[in-house]
């Protein structure tokens, strides 16, 4: 997939996207919860460049919807929540409280009620997408835009996914690594891939479908392979 390809499929979703929910602008954007959060926006449609830059640089700090993100994993299904000025409509990710400064900040900007989506990644990386009214007499009609945020969330996940594993092939630790690994069956890369991520046994027979006794066979023949006698020495010879 290229990056042309993403941004036409980008720019057809985001125009049913604000059609379906009567928005007046949108963003897709990734949220990286790590070192106090950041935001890389990846594709925006009426919204106002200074309105992005204060939310990128202070005002996600207080939104209440990221902040309330459990980091309990990688969300199936998408989930969302609609803000009108300082009261919070439920969701299923947040409590109700107060967002005082996130609404100081937006009102600059005339922005009078604000929907956000999410997806998961991972348990520190999160794609959202962003919509807000500034009309004070229009509220948003997200229920008629769900499904199509799902596809897109969706699609630019195995996008963003597709990417990032471009780009770890082309590096050295990537080749290095592949190389590697080269020497494992399919099954075995699997295994070796949790055990990378820190995962146990139990964990990574549950995420693999597999027996416990299956991981612990697959595991011995790993280790016969590697020419190692433990997890933390395969772990080591696969990061040198």
């Amino acid at each position: 997939m290229h990056n042309y390809d993403f941004e036409v499929a980008n720019f057809r979703f985001a125009r049913q996207v604000l059609r379906r929910s009567r928005a007046d602008g949108i963003s897709l954007f990734l949220y990286d919860k790590r070192n106090g959060g950041d935001i890389l926006f990846l594709h925006q449609q009426n919204t106002r460049a200074e309105a992005m830059e204060a939310y990128r640089h202070r005002l996600h700090k207080h939104d209440s919807f990221l902040n309330g993100l459990s980091g309990a994993g990688r969300e199936v299904t998408p989930c969302y929540a609609v803000k009108i000025r300082e009261n919070i409509v439920p969701s299923n990710t947040m409590q109700r409280r107060s967002d005082s400064l996130y609404w100081q900040g937006l009102g600059n900007f005339g922005y009078q009620e604000t929907a956000s989506m999410i997806y998961s990644l991972s348990n520190s990386l999160h794609l959202v997408i962003g919509m807000q009214v500034t009309e004070k007499r229009r509220h948003l009609s997200v229920d008629g835009a769900l499904a199509t945020m799902e596809d897109w969330l969706n699609y630019s996940s195995d996008y963003i996914i597709e990417q990032s594993v471009d780009s770890f092939r082309k590096s050295d630790q990537g080749s290095s690594l592949q190389r590697e690994l080269a020497r494992a069956t399919k099954r075995e890369q699997q295994v070796i891939c949790e055990v990378l991520q820190g995962r146990s046994n139990k964990e990574i027979a549950e995420v693999l479908s597999l027996s416990y006794y299956t991981v612990e066979n697959h595991l011995r023949r790993i280790y016969k392979k590697f020419g190692v006698h433990s997890r933390t020495a395969l772990v080591s010879m696969l990061h040198r």
